[in-house]
């Protein structure tokens, strides 16, 4: 036996499906802007923070009695400003038992589970007198592979340094300092270094059609751009032993030493996960870098 549908009921039905459509591409278009706009509202919070830190710890340090020929890093440390083993803390740390720039900072650390600390982002490493701290690695443009995703740390740094001329071991901080740059003897050049990792978004690689590396501005209008997700492998990841500070110092002449971490398999994906803090997300069946 046969029933009769209506012509009204056809149309309802293929206004529901025409709605399901609709709402499928809408949702997919407002949960990638709700995921942008968190990225980049941490982003500018992230910025804040850290120039905020910044500012107050060279005003600090500038007000800070201490000899006129003496270097930088020895005037944050006598002053107390700033300590190297509190970019790792416990959990359950209050803030305002840590010196003032990592207070100032802690607003930005993060939990990591691996280790089940809270800590500063950035590669965890021991410094000589054998502390877990933390230092920040950079990866220079053209070195990550176009087609592998494997990155190559080009330079270290610290997280709050002073700022100076190219592979100089010093900047203005001393009255007899020769190498200032566009600054004069005696004045306090801070810097905060801070690794910004997006939670939400996924990093990736352009490239043409024959697997050149690309710009993103060199993208703009062209046909045939290829995105390629950068994927996780820490184990791949190539120049950390050769890579410098600033001063020339490589991170084994600074005096310090890598940690590799155990993942804590309780734990999914961490944005700042893997040797040296590049992250990891789950994404496409992949685990790539955000």
């Amino acid at each position: 036996m046969r029933k009769a549908i209506s012509p009204s009921t056809r149309s309802l039905r293929s206004r529901i499906g025409q709605a399901i459509v609709e709402f499928a591409v809408v949702a997919f278009i407002l949960t990638f802007l709700l995921g942008a706009m968190l990225a980049l509202g941490f982003l500018f919070f992230s910025a804040n923070v850290v120039q905020q830190a910044a500012d107050v710890g060279a005003m600090e340090l500038s007000r800070h009695p201490y000899t006129p020929t003496g270097k930088f890093h020895d005037a944050l440390t006598d002053s107390g400003l700033f300590t190297e083993a509190a970019l790792v803390v416990p959990v359950g740390t209050n803030p305002e038992s840590l010196p003032l720039i990592n207070r100032m900072l802690f607003s930005v650390y993060i939990y990591d589970p691996d280790i089940d600390m809270v800590r500063y982002p950035g590669t965890l490493v021991t410094n000589p007198s054998n502390e877990t701290t933390v230092v920040i690695p950079l990866v220079g443009f053209g070195n990550r592979d176009s087609t592998t995703g494997v990155e190559t740390i080009t330079e270290w740094r610290k997280v709050v340094e002073e700022v100076t001329p190219a592979r100089a071991s010093e900047g203005p901080y001393s009255m007899l300092s020769t190498s200032t740059g566009t600054l004069a003897p005696g004045m306090v050049a801070l810097r905060i270094n801070y690794p910004y990792q997006s939670a939400g978004l996924v990093a990736y690689v352009h490239t043409d059609a024959d697997g050149n590396l690309l710009r993103p501005s060199e993208t703009i209008g062209q046909d045939g751009v290829l995105n390629v997700p950068a994927t996780t492998d820490d184990s791949a990841v190539t120049g950390a032993a050769s890579a410098t500070f600033p001063n020339g110092d490589t991170l084994a002449e600074a005096g310090y030493t890598l940690v590799n971490p155990a993942v804590n398999t309780a734990f999914g994906a961490s944005a700042h996960r893997g040797q040296y803090g590049f992250g990891e997300m789950g994404a496409f069946a992949t685990a790539v870098r955000p």
